[in-house]
Parts: C-alpha cells; structure tokens; sequence
C-alpha cells in the first residue's frame, strides 16, 4: 500500500480519538484495579497493555503514517501533566520517540514491528510507578494524599517497587502482557480490520 507521509484531518482526527480510546481503557483498567492493591500494583499495566495493544495496532494501521505513536504518547503525557504528574510528559515523549525509532523504515507495515514497539512501550510504561520512587517522591507522595489514596495504599507501593523481586516480576508480566495483546492486535488487524474495510 503506497502512501504519503503528510497528515490529512482524518489522520489527526482518528489518531486523537483512538489515542482518547486508549487512555479511556487505562483509567478503566487502573480503577477496576484499585479494589485490590496486589491487582493494581502488580498486575494493572500488563491487563491495560494487552487490551490497549489491539487499539494501537488499528490506529498505527489506520493512520499509515509515522509520528503516531509519538503523537499518542505526548497526549497520554499531557493527561498526567494535567493531573499533576509532570515529569512525566517529558518521559512519554522519550518512549513515544523511541517506539517511533523502531518503526522508522515501513513499521506500519510490519506486524513484527508494531509488536517490538508495543512490547518496549509496554517495559517502559513501567516508568509510571518507577520515576515517582526514584526522582520523584516528594511530588508523587503529595499528589497521592491530595487524591485521597490511603497510606496504607502508598504502602503497598512502595513494597512492590522497591522490592527486586516483586519489581522484576512487574516488568516481565507488564511486557508478557503487552507482547500477548500485540499477537491478539496482529491477529485482528489481519482477520477482521482489514475484512470490515477499516483498513
């Protein structure tokens, strides 16, 4: 499929809106979570990386072009600058640059591409909990209490990350999960996206 690299309005419009779709799905996954601290500390982001993969893969597809994943990351940044978290636009952006490193030459075109993209966006999307404890801590603790989360919660998170273990076991499970959902994204992008002429 030839295509050009200049953006149109439909490109803008249907990255933002499936960007939107994606975050809607993380603040999802990240409420239906916190009933159980293990669930949200150690198991959240692998659920929201395989179930966000698919949506990625269509709006990777769907636009054709590069800068997408650069353009979702900087807008998810923005909603936690928004929510007080600032530090993390600029380390958004970083991944969103990296993620775009690897689908430089024809990414959009190579399954195996989006899924070394969403698999590293899913390791580094770990950087969520990490950042706050390592730079940090001050802002995130703060932040934390004026949301009314309970210490024992912060707690809890404290545990999990600074435990070696309990981390190393995060960051596998996050990018287990996000490599299963690139396989199911890949899956459907071929079978049913491309089928229904969304692609």
């Amino acid at each position: 499929m030839k295509t050009t690299q200049k953006w149109n309005v439909r490109d803008v419009i249907t990255t933002v809106l499936l960007t939107v779709l994606l975050i809607v799905i993380q603040l999802i996954v990240n409420m239906v979570c916190m009933a159980n601290d293990f669930v949200s500390m150690v198991l959240s982001v692998g659920f929201t990386m395989f179930l966000c993969a698919p949506v990625y893969f269509l709006m990777v597809s769907r636009v054709h072009k590069r800068f997408v994943t650069l353009v979702y990351m900087t807008i998810l940044g923005l909603v936690f600058l928004i929510m007080g978290n600032w530090y993390l636009l600029p380390y958004y952006i970083i991944v969103g640059i990296i993620c775009e490193a690897i689908l430089w030459r024809d990414g959009w075109e190579s399954k195996k591409k989006m899924t070394a993209a969403w698999s590293v966006a899913s390791l580094l999307y770990n950087g969520v909990n990490l950042l706050p404890i390592w730079f940090f801590w001050d802002t995130y603790e703060a932040f934390a209490l004026s949301s009314g989360m309970e210490q024992s919660y912060i707690d809890s998170f404290v545990h999990y990350y600074t435990s070696a273990g309990w981390l190393a076991f995060i960051i596998l499970f996050t990018m287990l999960g996000g490599f299963l959902g690139s396989l199911v994204g890949g899956k459907l992008v071929n079978k049913h996206f491309k089928k229904a002429g969304v692609l």
